[in-house]
């Protein structure tokens, strides 16, 4: 009798949090949400993205955001990149990277590259620390020429999140995942057009 109980709360509180969750996502625009490589749009539950104008080459830009050791140098916000295997990063590599937010600490998150399309200026990480039907998210990073401007690139990037935990950031920390991409690509553009020695 008393796991008869269990099991109809348990069904109750799991139709409760499906219903909270469509009500919530509904609540949001839609239109915003992006799809990734691994990420359909109809899984989607939030996308945060930026975009910055960098004076400097394609090549400049992508060499910097595909140098994975180094992003420490002009990232306040992602390092410690480590593969799990030696040799040339490539789509399909895995590893760990540290990851930090303000005012949420930061943490070392397994990731798995989706995308490294050099000739594109095309590259994408998924997280593979929880299950995706828990909490996945995926970042795209790329860079495109800007016609009639020699010397001067678009860097855009956008973050897209999916699962159930995913909702609990799109309640809470919208503008932080917001403010948090911005703030890489400013601090990469910072980077880059830097004084040379």
């Amino acid at each position: 009798m008393a796991s008869t109980e269990v099991y109809l709360c348990a069904v109750v509180a799991v139709i409760l949090v499906a219903l909270l969750a469509t009500a919530v996502q509904n609540s949001f625009n839609q239109q915003n949400l992006m799809e990734t490589p691994t990420i359909p749009r109809a899984k989607a539950v939030l996308t945060s993205c930026a975009s910055i104008r960098i004076k400097a080459t394609e090549d400049e830009v992508f060499d910097v955001i595909t140098k994975f050791d180094d992003y420490s140098s002009w990232s306040s916000l992602i390092s410690n990149y480590k593969f799990d295997l030696q040799g040339l990063p490539q789509t399909g590599s895995r590893g760990t990277f540290r990851l930090s937010f303000d005012g949420f600490g930061s943490r070392t998150a397994r990731f798995k590259i989706t995308l490294l399309d050099r000739q594109r200026k095309r590259f994408a990480q998924r997280t593979t620390t929880y299950p995706r039907w828990l909490l996945g998210s995926e970042t795209v990073q790329e860079v495109v020429p800007i016609e009639g401007q020699n010397g001067v690139c678009e860097y855009r990037t956008y973050h897209t999140i999916q699962g159930l935990a995913a909702y609990y950031l799109l309640m809470a920390a919208t503008e932080e995942l917001a403010e948090t991409q911005q703030k890489s690509a400013d601090e990469l553009k910072t980077f880059i057009e830097r004084p040379k020695r």
